[in-house]
């Protein structure tokens, strides 16, 4: 992928956009930690001089997520950028499995317990709906971070020579 703007702009964007820190932490429980400071910026993550890691800078409901990059000079308006988007192991896994995890034991309380059917359907319900709502804003939650980035930093599919 090319960008239509310079090694040194993309450097300065990214750093203008950016939220020093490790971008792991995001889809973890001490993503709490992560609610003070720069809550303005649209990144939480590390750069360096040619490669990047970053995820969303989200306070509340973070993306398990982690766009990692490289990025080299194509020449003097453009930027060469190769990147790919890899789950943050814990943060993917939780949000993708609780829902099954939940539901097996519910379930076994409900058959130890002798529950009344009623009770039984509706937390059943419930749960297959929280899970299937999780994951369906996971995935466009991911899109949507992918097409920031590709906004902010005019990323353009083709690669054009001049």
């Amino acid at each position: 992928m090319v960008s239509q703007i310079s090694i040194h702009e993309f450097r300065a964007r990214l750093k203008a956009n950016t939220k020093i820190g490790n971008p792991e932490i995001s889809g973890s429980p001490l993503h709490a930690f992560n609610m003070i400071g720069e809550k303005e910026k649209l990144f939480y993550g590390t750069f360096r001089e040619n490669d990047f890691n970053i995820t969303p800078n989200a306070i509340l409901f973070p993306i398990p997520y982690i766009l990692k990059g490289k990025i080299k000079s194509k020449n003097l308006n453009q930027t060469e950028i190769l990147y790919e988007i890899v789950p943050i192991r814990f943060g993917y896994y939780w949000i993708r499995y609780f829902p099954f995890i939940a539901f097996i034991l519910f379930n076994i309380i409900f058959i130890i317990e002798k529950s009344p059917l009623v009770v039984w359907v509706f937390f059943n319900l419930f749960i297959f709906l929280i899970g299937l709502i999780s994951n369906l804003r996971m995935n466009y939650k991911k899109n949507y971070f992918e097409r920031k980035f590709i906004k902010l930093f005019e990323i353009s599919d083709k690669k054009t020579e001049s």
